[in-house]
């Protein structure tokens, strides 16, 4: 049984490959968008080359976010990585915990909800009307369950870490073998 969970590294190496290949996308995909804005700026500087780099500044931000998250998948849940070589690694690297995905998440929805915000204001003609502030009432909402969640996962780390301590005294005398990160 142990084997078949052991096999399904394979499917989070292939996770997180194709999370850091999106990545890569995100940002060839701004370096075009930043390559038409510059030749915008040239020809007939205005307006829509201010929401060319915003939308080109929300791809980075989105190719950065999906780097960390696939480096995360793979350095924290695919590969054993030896306590001193992890010790080395940028702090960027390393997630630890579902819960810290999801922060991350929650964070990057957040970012986007704000930058496409700003470039649909950017981008408008006319004064906006009530319904463009859904987006930036929406963030407001995923900031608070964004708290939310992360007031509870603070209460079950304290928890988590009440029990390791417990537990290891039992590892100290050699009682139990497994991955301590």
């Amino acid at each position: 049984m142990v084997s078949l969970f052991r096999g399904l590294r394979s499917v989070l190496i292939l996770a997180a490959a194709g999370v850091l290949f999106g990545a890569f996308l995100m940002f060839w995909e701004a370096i075009l968008m930043l390559w038409d804005s510059f030749r915008m700026a040239r020809l007939d500087p205005d307006m829509s080359v201010i929401v060319a780099v915003l939308r080109a500044t929300d791809k980075i931000l989105l190719g950065i976010v999906l780097m960390v998250v696939g480096c995360g998948i793979a350095l924290g849940f695919a590969l054993d990585i030896p306590p001193e070589q992890r010790s080395r690694l940028p702090q960027w690297m390393i997630i630890d915990t579902v819960a810290e995905l999801k922060n991350l998440f929650f964070q990057m929805i957040i970012l986007y909800l704000v930058v496409h915000f700003a470039a649909q204001v950017g981008e408008a003609q006319t004064p906006p009307q009530w319904e463009a502030l859904v987006l930036p009432v929406s963030a407001l909402l995923l900031a608070g369950a964004m708290k939310l969640t992360a007031s509870s996962h603070h209460l079950s780390e304290e928890t988590r870490s009440d029990r390791e301590r417990g537990q290891s005294g039992h590892h100290a005398a050699g009682v139990g073998e497994g991955r301590s990160d």
